[in-house]
């Protein structure tokens, strides 16, 4: 990231300090409230111990550590002016941050090429996608996101034999050329949100078809019914295929009462369209928080990439205080995640709520 902040004090007034403390103090508890809200209700509900749930909580644990450490350190850089706590702290802040944020997009990655087999592959790919699997992709993720850039953040001054960045600045010293964050910004941002569009088109064009499919069935064995009726128009008929069946059955309890049960058995046909239902809305329910997870994820983050575009050609045309607020809206980010699980999924929206009023006797229950 570009150098934000220059001098040796505050820019701000004594109220302005304050607002800023105020707001992003707000949005870091909000945001860990929220990731752990997330992950309690993965852990104490059954019913969210599921293959994908586990991808989001990796993806919360990314968001629980950015509102922790990188909100809050972030604010005290906006604050006083310059960096007040030293370079090891510096670099150890900015490849925790780093490390984290590029994790977040990796469990995006990993969450939409999931959802994409499961819709495109339906009978192949659900076999594959055990517990054990998706710990081993979530594991690569974090993995991965370290080498990228840990390492290089750490030991870059001891490569090139000295340490570029001033005192009271915070910034990686090898994104300090445009070209390079130009580089990164469009391997971390710009081809992941290709990639991810390109999915999620994808996944919803092929659950329309899923959608379409039972009704058409639906349309053709009403058809058939009705020929069935024509031709056996007898008592003795053929039941249509597809109908349910009604049977009454009388038992002689050893009380001598008599015990009454209606039966009601329902075909193969009516089963599938039963299970159909059921799965259909399932993969729905889980397109919906894909695609809100996405959308927050674009609108928060382009901002800041689109000023990278920008300072590329033209470092003087984006002001220090437009930077910090697109910095912060990569941020918020992890903020808005926890929304999107409740506001899409109404068994994490039950379980939020009786995690906060203290009804732990409620969770788990439909």
């Amino acid at each position: 990231m570009e150098l934000l902040l220059l001098g040796t004090g505050s820019p701000y007034k004594a109220l302005e300090m304050f607002f800023i403390a105020m707001v992003t103090g707000s949005l870091s508890f909000v945001t860990v409230t929220g990731n752990i809200l997330v992950m309690l209700s993965i852990k104490v509900n059954r019913h969210l111990q599921t293959v994908n749930n586990y991808f989001l909580f990796s993806l919360a644990c990314a968001d629980l550590i950015i509102g922790v450490f990188s909100m809050n350190l972030y604010t005290v850089y906006i604050i006083v002016g310059y960096w007040p706590l030293g370079p090891v702290v510096c670099d150890l802040w900015l490849a925790l941050d780093y490390v984290v944020s590029n994790a977040s997009v990796m469990n995006l990655l990993i969450i939409s090429f999931d959802r994409y087999f499961c819709v495109t592959k339906p009978l192949t790919y659900p076999a594959r996608r055990t517990t054990k699997m998706a710990g081993l992709m979530i594991a690569a993720a974090w993995i991965l996101s370290f080498i990228l850039w840990a390492p290089a953040i750490l030991f870059w001054q001891f490569i090139v034999g000295q340490r570029t960045v001033p005192p009271g600045e915070c910034y990686i010293q090898f994104l300090s050329n445009p070209a390079v964050t130009f580089g990164t910004a469009i391997a971390a941002f710009y081809l992941p949100v290709i990639i991810m569009t390109v999915l999620y088109i994808h996944i919803s064009l092929a659950s329309r078809s899923r959608v379409r499919r039972p009704k058409d069935n639906e349309g053709k064995r009403g058809r058939a019914r009705g020929r069935e009726k024509n031709k056996n128009n007898t008592e003795a008929q053929r039941e249509p295929a597809g109908e349910t069946r009604d049977h009454d059955i009388t038992i002689m309890s050893s009380t001598f009462s008599t015990v009454d049960f209606h039966l009601e058995i329902f075909s193969p046909i009516d089963l599938f369209e039963i299970t159909s239902v059921i799965t259909s809305s399932k993969h729905q329910c889980v397109t919906k928080t894909i695609f809100a997870i996405l959308l927050a994820f674009i609108i928060t983050w382009t901002p800041y990439n689109v000023m990278v575009l920008i300072s590329t050609f033209c470092q003087s045309c984006v002001p220090d205080t437009v930077w910090a607020i697109g910095y912060w809206l990569c941020y918020v980010n992890s903020t808005i995640n926890p929304a999107c699980y409740a506001l899409c999924n109404a068994t994490f929206k039950k379980t939020f709520k009786n995690l906060l009023l203290c009804q732990y006797k409620n969770i788990g229950t439909r």
